[in-house]
C-alpha cells in the first residue's frame, strides 16, 4: 500500500480514491496534470486584506473511508449523526487543501505547500495541484520570497520539495515554528510504541528539512514573519501548530491551518478531538481560545481544510461554533 493510503493519514498523507478537485477546462496555460487537462481560475480565489491580497490556492482533495476513531472522545454513531445534520456524506469523509499566498508590500508570501509533486504523480492530480495552480496564477516557485509553515503534517509541507528530492522553492526563505521543528527533528520525541504513521512522520521531516538545510529559519509565536503578518500559538494537533494574522489597516484576516480538520464536526463541537491531533487536550485549548478572539473581533478566517475558497466566519451556537463561509465573487 502506497504511502498515500488511509492509514497514513495521521501524517497528513492523502489517499487517491478519486474526487472531485473543482477544477475544469481553462483557456489558459496547461498544467502539465497526467490527463492533459488544463486548470480553470476556479482553483484560485483572491481575497483583498486591506492593501495585502490575499489568494486561496487549491492542492486538491482527498477521500478515504471513516474510521470508527475519527473523532476519539465521541461514538462513530455521534459522528454520523453530526455529519447528516451538516448534510456531509457520513462515509466517506472528504478533505480539501488550500495553501495561501500573500502579495504584501512587494513580497510573495505561501503559507502551507501542499503534498506535493509526488502525491500529484501517484493520485493522477487530485492532489498536489498547488504548484501547477501557482502557475495559472501567474507564478511559479522562483518567484517566491518566502514559505511559512503552520505544521510539518505531509500536506502542509511536501510541497516543499520536489519529487526528485530537491528544494521546490529555491530562492525563498522557509520559516517554521521553532517549537514544531524541535520536536519532529528529534527522534528522541518519538514514543517507543509510536504507530506507523507517527514514525513516517518522523522520517519525513528529517528527510524535508535536510533536503533544505541551512534555508530553514525558525520564529517563536507572536512573531512578525513577514510583512503584516503575525504568528500566534495554536499547539495540540501537533506541539508547534502555529496560526498566522494578517493585517493591513482595519483588516484583518486568521490563517488558522489545522486548528479544525472537519469544520462541521470541531467548528460546531470544539470539544471533539481528532485523531490526528498529537495533544488533542491541547488542540482544544487553543480552538477555543483562537474562536472566541475571532467571533468576538469578527475577524476573517482561513481553513486549510474549508471548503475551497476556505474562507468565512465564525458565529457562536449553544456550545460550540458556526462557520459562516464568505459568498463566492468570481470578479478578480
Amino acid at each position: 500500500m502506497s504511502d498515500f493510503s488511509r492509514r497514513a493519514f495521521l501524517a497528513g498523507t492523502a489517499t487517491v480514491a478519486a474526487v472531485a478537485s473543482g477544477t475544469a477546462t481553462y483557456a489558459g496555460a496547461s498544467d502539465g496534470s497526467p490527463s492533459g487537462a488544463r486548470r480553470t481560475r476556479t482553483s484560485i480565489y483572491r481575497q483583498n486584506i486591506g492593501e495585502i491580497e490575499l489568494l486561496s490556492i487549491t492542492d486538491g482533495a482527498t477521500s478515504f473511508p471513516r474510521r470508527q476513531d475519527f473523532v476519539t472522545n465521541r461514538s462513530p454513531e455521534d459522528v454520523a449523526q453530526a455529519l447528516q445534520q451538516a448534510f456531509f456524506p457520513t462515509d466517506p469523509i472528504t478533505l480539501t487543501f488550500t495553501p495561501v499566498v500573500l502579495k504584501s508590500s512587494g513580497k510573495l508570501i505561501v503559507i502551507d505547500t501542499g503534498l506535493g509533486e509526488a502525491a500529484f504523480k501517484q493520485s493522477n492530480g487530485i492532489g498536489g495541484q498547488f504548484h501547477s495552480n501557482l502557475a495559472v496564477a501567474g507564478y511559479d516557485a522562483g518567484s517566491v520570497d518566502r514559505v511559512l509553515i503552520t505544521h510539518f503534517h505531509a500536506d502542509h509541507i511536501g510541497g516543499l520539495v520536489t519529487a526528485d528530492g530537491k528544494p521546490a522553492f529555491p530562492k525563498s526563505e522557509i520559516w517554521v515554528p521553532a517549537a514544531e521543528y524541535a520536536f519532529w527533528m528529534n527522534s528522541g520525541n518519538m514514543a517507543p510504541d509510536a504507530s506507523e504513521a507517527m514514525v513516517a512522520n518522523f522520517e519525513r521531516a528529517r528527510r524535508i528539512f535536510g533536503i533544505l538545510g541551512d534555508s530553514v529559519k525558525k520564529f517563536a509565536p507572536e512573531t512578525e514573519v513577514a510583512p503584516g503578518v503575525t504568528s500566534i500559538a495554536t499547539h495540540g494537533h501537533t506541539p508547534g501548530h502555529t496560526s498566522f494574522i494578517v493585517t493591513s489597516g482595519s483588516d484583518k484576516v486568521i490563517i488558522q491551518g489545522d486548528v479544525t480538520t472537519h469544520p462541521a464536526l470541531f467548528i460546531r463541537h470544539p470539544d471533539w478531538h481528532g485523531f490526528t491531533d498529537v495533544d488533542p487536550v491541547m488542540a482544544e485549548q487553543s480552538r477555543r481560545m483562537l474562536y472566541d478572539r475571532i467571533v468576538a473581533e469578527r475577524i476573517l478566517v482561513h481553513g486549510f481544510h474549508f471548503p475551497f475558497p476556505s474562507l468565512g466566519h465564525l458565529t457562536r451556537e449553544d456550545d460550540g461554533y458556526r462557520l459562516m463561509p464568505i459568498m463566492w465573487n468570481p470578479a478578480p
